[in-house]
């Protein structure tokens, strides 16, 4: 054997000694049934999510949550931050479900907020007929079979019927049961803490 056949046989590497194990059959292809599965998940999850945003009137107004703390009955707490509260410092006793005539305290009604429950505001001076409004929102709530749904008379800033959830809010000029439906299907039962009233 010439030189030159030797050092071309020298400058190839040797082969590993070592044996491949071979790939299971059957494995490679449930790996990729896996991958695509779980890329078809999260792109459906993102339609979904962004169809949910997108479907959400502009008049409901997302607001920063504030402490779920409870207080003493009449104890001082910072301000909330929207009229009505969406969130916030609460008294330990949420109020009863149902229709109600006389004013509720704010914290009683955040307390309702924290378990899920819409609270409608309905503020007369603001309302052209009041009775006629009461009357619609009473059947309302009824058909909700008063479940997680609270309304009460409130001195509101600058609507006459104000709708809040815990975090959103929604304010009305006069009764609209369309937009008043769905705001309570969107937000109805929602909340941070979950009770069974």
């Amino acid at each position: 054997m010439s030189q030159t056949a030797s050092k071309q046989r020298d400058s190839i590497p040797k082969q590993s000694r070592t044996k491949r194990t071979p790939a299971r059959p059957g494995r490679f292809p449930y790996a990729w049934i896996g991958g695509a599965l779980l890329v078809l998940i999260l792109v459906a999850g993102g339609i979904w999510l962004s169809s949910r945003q997108a479907s959400r009137p502009a008049t409901w107004q997302n607001f920063p949550i504030q402490s779920r703390d409870h207080i003493a009955l009449g104890a001082t707490h910072p301000a909330y931050n929207s009229d009505p509260p969406t969130s916030g410092w609460h008294y330990d006793t949420p109020e009863a479900s149902g229709f109600h005539e006389q004013p509720v305290a704010d914290e009683e009604m955040v307390h309702n907020l924290e378990h899920g429950y819409i609270v409608v505001s309905y503020d007369c001076s603001k309302l052209a007929d009041c009775a006629a409004t009461k009357t619609q929102i009473r059947r309302l709530l009824d058909r909700y079979n008063n479940w997680k749904v609270v309304a009460v008379p409130r001195k509101n800033a600058d609507a006459a019927i104000a709708l809040t959830a815990w975090g959103w809010l929604d304010k009305i000029d006069g009764y609209d049961e369309a937009r008043i439906t769905a705001f309570m299907n969107a937000w109805r039962d929602r909340g941070p803490e979950k009770t069974a009233d």
